[in-house]
């Protein structure tokens, strides 16, 4: 039956807009940071899908500005990602099973430099694609240009394993490309111990705000690490 049900639900997610869609075993996410700390308690699976990011608009991102293009493409995937995981959840209800969809993209915290919990852990541990040097989900068809959603449930599924041996390598074309230097060359085998030693949210963020608040943009945006990266191109 889970495997059943783990069809029904990628197929659902395909014909709704998704590209990419697995589960995520939560025992592999065990010390995951959520908020509330408690979110992943009730619930066995992760759900994740991705819907993609046209090359097109990638392209037409600059380092003076992420372009209204880039901007409204952004807003338009996450909210049809949760429109997704709002059908998916929904469904799992139907079946009588409990469910949770995760904001695509949420701020939150005093800071609002984190969300209810990482998207991009859910899809690597569901064998989505690895983490990259610029901690974004490196997917092999698509690369970084993805957004991601996620549904926990407790509905019998068939989990993914996480995928082995795709890797960044020796590549540092984000890190150079970022412009106010937010990334660092650390070496991790598949997350960083803690996102400091790799990423400096602060800095990021700084500009994610100096980029939205720019005519047409309106939303905290910026691609150029995402336009840096050769995988899926």
């Amino acid at each position: 039956m889970g495997n059943d049900y783990t069809i029904e639900l990628i197929e659902f997610a395909k014909s709704l807009g998704a590209v990419l869609a697995a589960t995520a075993d939560l025992e592999l996410l065990k010390s995951l940071t959520t908020l509330p700390f408690n979110l992943l308690d009730k619930y066995k699976y992760g759900f994740s899908i991705a819907v993609s990011l046209p090359q097109a608009v990638i392209d037409s991102i600059t380092i003076k500005t992420p372009g209204e293009i880039y901007a409204h493409y952004y807003k338009t995937a996450n909210s049809l990602l949760d429109h997704i995981t709002f059908c998916l959840s929904e469904k799992i209800v139907t079946h009588g099973y409990s469910s949770l969809a995760i904001p695509a993209s949420l701020s939150i915290g005093p800071d609002k430099l984190f969300s209810n919990a990482s998207h991009k852990a859910f899809a690597r541990s569901a064998g989505l694609g690895w983490i990259g040097k610029n901690l974004l989900l490196i997917t092999p068809k698509f690369g970084p240009r993805v957004r991601l959603g996620t549904v926990l449930t407790d509905i019998p599924l068939k989990p993914n394993k996480p995928l082995d041996g795709f890797t960044c390598g020796n590549c540092t074309k984000c890190i150079e490309a970022c412009p106010i230097q937010a990334l660092k060359d650390t070496k991790f085998e598949v997350y960083p111990v803690n996102r400091e030693e790799v990423f400096d949210a602060k800095k990021c963020h700084t500009r994610l705000e100096k980029m939205g608040k720019k005519e047409f943009i309106g939303v905290s945006v910026c691609g150029i690490c995402i336009q840096a990266c050769p995988i899926g191109e």
